[in-house]
């Protein structure tokens, strides 16, 4: 899995693409995630688009990244899961959890809401 990050703002947007599962792509995001609220930086999306596979490991990543951008105060967003994806935390209830949305603007508009 490849990870890009860039920021929009004071928002840091991680851009993973591949397989999200059990192994070096999960140990890839958790690292990401922890380096960056480690930075004091808590308002993060993660972008899935390119994201074509999640298993319970990438799953458990997702949820963990939120937990810790909200520890902080800070919250985690995800943006354009495929159908796939997006069948899984369906599946999961975990749309009901995570604000997920399609366009990047309104992802970042909705942190200052």
């Amino acid at each position: 899995m490849k990870m890009k990050t860039r920021e929009a703002g004071d928002v840091r947007i991680l851009e993973p693409s591949g397989r999200l599962v059990l192994g070096e792509p999960v140990d890839t995001l958790g690292k990401a995630v922890k380096a960056i609220i480690d930075e004091g930086r808590t308002k993060l999306i993660i972008n899935l688009k390119s994201v074509d596979y999640v298993d319970s490991a990438g799953i458990g990543e997702l949820v963990a990244a939120k937990k810790r951008a909200v520890e902080k105060k800070g919250d985690v967003k995800l943006l354009m899961p495929n159908q796939t994806v997006y069948n899984v935390l369906s599946m999961l209830s975990l749309h009901l959890i995570f604000d997920i949305h399609q366009d990047e603007a309104k992802a970042l508009r909705a942190f200052a809401a």
